[in-house]
Order: C-alpha cells, then sequence, then structure tokens
C-alpha cells in the first residue's frame, strides 16, 4: 500500500528549502525597500525614542548584504544538493561563505547591541548559526576525503 510509505524524500525537503529560500529572499528584498517606513511604524507602536529609528535602519541596512548573499549562496548550496552533488568542495566553499555571511551579521548586531539590547539576541544568534555552519563545512571535508579515499580503493 502507497500510502504507508513515507512520500516525504530529501529531495521533497530540498526542493521545499529552495521555494522557502527564494520567498525569505523576496521578503528581505521588499523589507529593505519599505524599511524607512517599516521603522517609523515600529517606533510609532512601541512608543521608542526617534533616534531608535536611525539605528535600526542602519544596523538593518548594514546586515541586509550579508543576509542576501547568504541566501544566494545557500540557493547555490541547495541547487547542488538538487543535482546529487553533496559532497563536493564547491559545497565547502558555499558553506564557508555562508558562515562568514553570519558571522559578519553577528558582529555588526553584537556591536549594535550597544545602541538597541534586542540586538544582542540577534547577534548571539548569528554567532550561533555561524559556528554550527563551520562545524557542517568540516563534516562535508571530512566526507569528501572519505568519499575521495573510497574511490582510490579497488
Amino acid at each position: 500500500n502507497r500510502g504507508d510509505v513515507n512520500m516525504w524524500t530529501p529531495r521533497h525537503s530540498a526542493k521545499l528549502s529552495l521555494i522557502l529560500t527564494d520567498i525569505i529572499f523576496l521578503i528581505a528584498v521588499i523589507a529593505g525597500i519599505f524599511l524607512p517606513i517599516i521603522t517609523s511604524r515600529y517606533i510609532e507602536l512601541t512608543g521608542k525614542s526617534q533616534s531608535l529609528r536611525t539605528v535600526l535602519i542602519t544596523v538593518c541596512y548594514c546586515c541586509l548584504p550579508f543576509a542576501a548573499a547568504a541566501l544566494l549562496t545557500l540557493r547555490r548550496l541547495l541547487k547542488n544538493i538538487l543535482k546529487s552533488k553533496a559532497f563536493i568542495g564547491e559545497n565547502v566553499r558555499l558553506l564557508r561563505i555562508l558562515s562568514w555571511c553570519c558571522t559578519a551579521v553577528a558582529l555588526i548586531t553584537l556591536i549594535s547591541g550597544y545602541f538597541y539590547l534586542p540586538f544582542y539576541i540577534a547577534g548571539t544568534a548569528a554567532g550561533f548559526i555561524a559556528l554550527i555552519l563551520r562545524v557542517i563545512k568540516n563534516i562535508f571535508c571530512t566526507a569528501i576525503e572519505l568519499k575521495n579515499e573510497n574511490e582510490l580503493t579497488i
């Protein structure tokens, strides 16, 4: 009975991740365009100081290029996975780029936490994700080495 078989495959998961990456990229572009309006509304709703608006806009615009680069890099990584090219050197490079993008956002937001405390949370989360990506990158490196050794074995 096909109904008992789990139809959710790694390929389906990668496709869904690719779709979500595209949606998040689109949201980031839209947010970047409307950031001045979004921050004004936030200041108005929360009753925060108008000076915070400048901090929010500055930090978000500083982080936006790294977020866009990370999303585009993630997209390339997912495309490779969908082509059944998981354990290749290019993916190690892409994971390294992702890690550095998260590190940059972590540094920007941790420094910005001095001006607005919630940025410390974002900075810590970005730093943690950068660390996880470094570990995954190292796992990919090891897997590639093992794959290459196995291909040399008769």
